[in-house]
């Protein structure tokens, strides 16, 4: 009886521990794939052209996290260094509270994931969590991965809320470094 018992405490922890795996849901899964392919310059899950304007192209992403509202990865050319980005509308709803729920949740499947890019060393997505106001157009959460070495220390994601005025929508972002750099430089 006393095995029993302690055989079904062990099962009923290691059960928990496996159903809180912040290192097992579909956002994360979907992340660490479009990192890893951020050295290719997003190729490998760049679909077909949706539009082209000036020196800027956006393709369907083939990845995204399940049920997303829309993913695309942007290349443009600013100040003659192409740059790219990864874009995932991950909702759009009506209601701050439920908005505002939502960007926690995905705050917390996102933070903590580690990623092992192809011939790299691992690295973990870190960042702190903002409390969104419904007073602020825009709360915007970034990212660092650590300890970024080589190209991943060119790697920006941020998770964004934001209100267009009609609707509450929450993005999650892969981009360049100097597409950071550059909004900093010009106020954006």
């Amino acid at each position: 009886m006393k095995n029993t018992c302690l055989l079904l405490l062990l099962c009923s922890f290691c059960f928990t521990c496996c159903a809180q795996g912040v290192f097992s849901n579909q956002t994360n899964s979907t992340l660490e794939k479009v990192v890893k392919d951020y050295p290719s310059q997003f190729k490998n899950i760049k679909g077909e052209l949706l539009s082209s304007t000036g020196g800027s192209m956006e393709y369907k992403s083939t990845i995204a996290v399940p049920g997303a509202v829309s993913t695309v990865i942007t290349q443009s050319s600013a100040a003659h260094k192409p740059t790219v980005s990864w874009q995932s509308v991950l909702y759009a709803g009506n209601t701050f509270s439920s908005a505002k729920s939502h960007f926690e949740e995905l705050f917390n499947q996102i933070k903590n994931t580690i990623i092992k890019p192809e011939g790299g060393k691992a690295v973990i997505v870190n960042g702190m969590y903002i409390d969104p106001s419904e007073n602020n157009t825009f709360t915007t959460i970034q990212f660092d991965l650590l300890p970024a070495t080589g190209i991943m220390q060119q790697v920006c994601i941020d998770l964004v809320l934001k209100n267009t005025g009609k609707q509450w929508k929450i993005f999650l972002n892969v981009y360049d470094k100097d597409m950071r750099d550059m909004a900093a430089i010009t106020g954006q």
